[in-house]
């Protein structure tokens, strides 16, 4: 493994893959180093898979309904690659699990599930270039056929025939793996872990890693808060997402939902069921709205923070995945108002919040 990448800054005018995977992992890459990597990366990928990013929001165009949620179409998985912040703290973190479990299980190559891969395998094929053949055996997994086919295109293109690259048609949430895994890679969520599969994938996938194994991303936290949206919008436009942080104005009142690759299984098997809904939830959480001056004028929402792997972190507004999710359901507030939030799980995952009429 070359733990050593170039200099990220150059400007890559070729695009090839190798020169595209040292400016990602050069942590001195300039923000517009790593645009143009990227922006490379998608268009030599839909040069050669024949599918173009697209970001798909109309009808639901081509995505899967499963019965944990919603596996989006390959031209949307595919856009996904220009989400800059996030593609780039993903492929970090992944290089960095690679380079711990390499020193922790140095007697064989690596077993590494990357369940839904989307057309271009973004979060582990530019990676390839660093290793030799033989030291890691990769399974890609996706429910849609069209994004294993261009897959199996790069791999030929690219120069990684030589690399042991399984393709797997599955449904991420209930396969299961011949053998216990050293890594799963899995990003299949949207912001506050809505309408896409990750809880169930994280529940069905994580069981299957051998003792000291890594799953990414590492923990998925869900806060509850109340902020003022439309100033955050308006100072994201002007500051940039990074510079967040420090603008916002936010009240947190409580995290809501933790997902660890060490509890999720457990969680999702205790879910409760409500004959008044008919829905199941995982427990729920009950909040209080704060007594405070101008609460009319914020928003009760949601947020999210994700751990990829160790310090590579993703955190408000670095990416669409970490996008504040606004709570219709609970405006305008009154101080002092009792809510419950729970998680509902199932074909379409989400949040879903109860005002008590007296405090619990």
């Amino acid at each position: 493994m070359n733990t050593t990448p170039k200099s990220g800054n150059k400007l890559v005018t070729a695009m090839n893959i190798d020169a595209i995977c040292d400016c990602i992992l050069d942590e001195g890459s300039t923000p517009d180093a790593l645009r143009k990597a990227l922006n490379g990366f998608a268009s030599l990928c839909a040069d050669i898979g024949g599918v173009r990013p697209d970001p798909s929001f109309d009808a639901w165009a081509d995505d899967a309904l499963l019965a944990s949620g919603v596996a989006i179409n390959p031209q949307a998985a595919a856009h996904c690659v220009l989400d800059y912040q996030r593609s780039v703290t993903y492929l970090r973190g992944v290089y960095a699990a690679i380079g711990k479990l390499q020193q922790r299980f140095c007697d064989a190559p690596l077993e590494i599930l990357y369940a839904g891969c989307g057309p271009y395998a973004t979060l582990l094929l530019p990676l390839l270039v660093k290793f030799s053949a033989g030291e890691l055996n990769i399974h890609l997994l996706d429910v849609h056929q069209r994004s294993l086919d261009s897959v199996e295109r790069l791999l030929a293109q690219l120069d990684f025939s030589d690399h042991s690259v399984h393709r797997i048609q599955a449904d991420a949430c209930d396969y299961q793996h011949p053998r216990e895994l050293h890594l799963v890679i899995a990003e299949t969520m949207q912001k506050s872990l809505e309408q896409e599969p990750q809880f169930a994938v994280t529940a069905n996938l994580a069981p299957q890693l051998l003792p000291g194994g890594v799953f990414i991303p590492q923990k998925i936290d869900i806060t509850f808060g109340l902020a003022d949206l439309q100033y955050a919008r308006k100072m994201a436009q002007q500051a940039g997402r990074n510079d967040m942080k420090n603008l916002q104005r936010r009240y947190h009142i409580a995290t809501v939902l933790s997902l660890s690759p060490e509890t999720a299984a457990h969680q999702l098997q205790n879910a409760s069921y409500r004959p008044v809904t008919e829905t199941w939830e995982l427990g729920s959480t009950t909040l209080v709205i704060p007594h405070m001056e101008g609460i009319t004028q914020l928003d009760p929402a949601l947020f999210t923070h994700i751990v990829v792997f160790e310090g590579y972190c993703l955190d408000d507004y670095e990416s669409e995945i970490t996008l504040p999710m606004k709570c219709h359901d609970l405006a305008p507030l009154t101080g002092g108002e009792h809510v419950k939030v729970s998680y509902q799980p199932g074909n379409y995952p989400r949040f879903n919040y109860e005002l008590l009429q007296h405090a619990p």
